[in-house]
């Protein structure tokens, strides 16, 4: 006779039976940084093959991670191909953790991250990665966890860090030099970017200084360039490899229409200063008159961390509604820690749009304080150089012809092997002085394949 089953153990109304809500659910980062916090000596790939074998349990990950292994070591044979594991190897330097503060202060937003299952549930999650619904922000701290559709990517721990240090110091130090910030004219009204920045050109016997005076931002501010720094120059040629690395393996066959043959080198960068937690750039895409067609720009990081926020252009974006501008889609926030490389990839600015997010609090660096230092590599092409792109059929002040801007017309998802379509105007509607409309002087821009000018007398 068989014994009956044993009465079921009665349970708190208030326990929950079933798994925790992605609302309520701890984000990965805060898992990995809790894990990291009582195993210091343990690389990143462990913790998260810890949290993966124990379904993203921290107490029971952390205890896998305290027994005593009970293999010998040098244990596997000599001829026998090691076990693969879980996470695949990153080409970049290891991601690295930020210190979070785990006040209620820190942005309600982080929760939207995918919970720990999700996020290593399938290798192919992050192609399958479905956008931020409108209103919705999504942010990521890692390298891995950032979705191949976004055209970025980022490596932590870039540099040395002692030229991260010297560079750091140096750019402090040079950005105390920087003009203050020139108004222009934008939507009727004159404003005035709340951060400081400076221009510099690598080479100052390249024929490209003699053009420094010509250079102009895209509120047709002239430019006024100094060179590169000592630990600047120091630190292009290795921002040149791991560019032309994330290249190649972002294009590993034919290369997208407009992207140049040649090898990217930066000759010129813009070095931000961001000064507190409100000094921020809002909405925009980088100025292309000079770097042409599917631009690669390269932003490196030093000093407080702050938000990177990206958002892709989506027809009907920017319509005002109610007094509202009307977005399709979420945006997403990327967390530059210092030491950080975030390599903008072709289709970066013909397809997405970009900022510098303002919040109310930073996490204080030794150094920097509350300061961010961000340098933009760039490559521009002697094709474009000033004196060479077309300007603009109306007089400015009746003594001179406004050189004009290259733009884009936004397409967020392109067929690659299709040239993309770009377009000259008039730049005197930025003018501080002016009345905001311009000229409305336009012409079609034409390019080869390489991105290259075709110029139409």
């Amino acid at each position: 006779m068989s014994t009956p089953p044993s009465p079921p153990i009665p349970t708190s109304k208030k326990r929950r039976l079933s798994p925790p809500s992605d609302d309520t659910e701890e984000t990965t980062d805060t898992k990995l940084a809790l894990l990291l916090s009582l195993h210091p000596k343990t690389s990143l790939e462990t913790l998260l093959e810890a949290l993966l074998s124990n379904n993203g349990s921290v107490s029971a990950a952390s205890n896998s991670l305290s027994e005593p292994s009970t293999k010998k070591p040098n244990a596997q044979p000599k001829n026998q191909p090691r076990k693969q594991s879980l996470i695949s190897p990153l080409p970049t330097p290891p991601p690295r953790i930020p210190l979070l503060s785990f006040s209620t202060s820190r942005p309600s937003t982080a929760r939207q991250q995918s919970s720990l299952t999700r996020f290593l549930s399938s290798p192919t999650s992050i192609i399958s990665h479905r956008p931020p619904a409108k209103g919705q922000t999504q942010h990521f701290f890692t390298p891995l966890s950032i979705p191949a559709t976004i055209p970025v990517e980022l490596q932590t721990s870039f540099l040395p860090p002692s030229l991260a240090s010297s560079l750091l110091s140096e750019l402090l130090q040079e950005s105390t030099t920087f003009p203050p910030p020139t108004p222009f004219r934008l939507f009727d009204r004159n404003v005035v970017s709340p951060h400081t920045c400076g221009f510099f050109l690598r080479d100052p016997t390249n024929e490209a200084r003699s053009h420094a005076k010509a250079y102009l931002s895209y509120q047709a501010i002239p430019l006024a360039s100094r060179p590169y720094t000592p630990s600047m120059l120091r630190a292009t040629e290795m921002v040149e490899e791991a560019v032309n690395a994330a290249i190649s393996r972002r294009f590993p066959g034919k290369k997208p229409w407009g992207l140049t043959k040649e090898p990217w080198r930066t000759n010129a960068a813009l070095v931000n200063r961001y000064h507190g937690p409100k000094e921020a750039v809002g909405w925009h895409t980088d100025e292309v008159t000079y770097l042409g067609p599917m631009a690669v720009i390269a932003g490196l990081s030093l000093g407080v961390e702050r938000e990177f926020r990206v958002r892709r252009m989506m027809p009907g974006d920017g319509k005002s509604v109610e007094g509202k501008v009307e977005e399709k889609e979420g945006q997403y926030s990327i967390h530059l820690p210092h030491n950080s490389l975030i390599i903008m990839h072709p289709g970066m600015q013909e397809g997405w749009k970009h900022c510098v997010h303002p919040t109310t609090k930073v996490d204080m660096h030794p150094t920097a304080g509350e300061t961010r230092i961000n340098i933009t590599y760039r490559c521009y092409r002697e094709s474009l150089r000033p004196g060479v792109t077309p300007k603009c059929g109306c007089l400015v002040e009746g003594k001179c012809k406004l050189p004009m801007s290259l733009r884009a017309v936004f397409d967020p998802e392109p067929d690659p092997d299709v040239p993309r379509r770009y377009f000259w105007n008039c730049n005197s509607a930025y003018l501080a002085d002016g009345d905001g409309t311009g000229c409305g002087y336009f012409k079609w821009a034409q390019f080869t394949e390489d991105g290259e000018p075709i110029w139409v007398t």
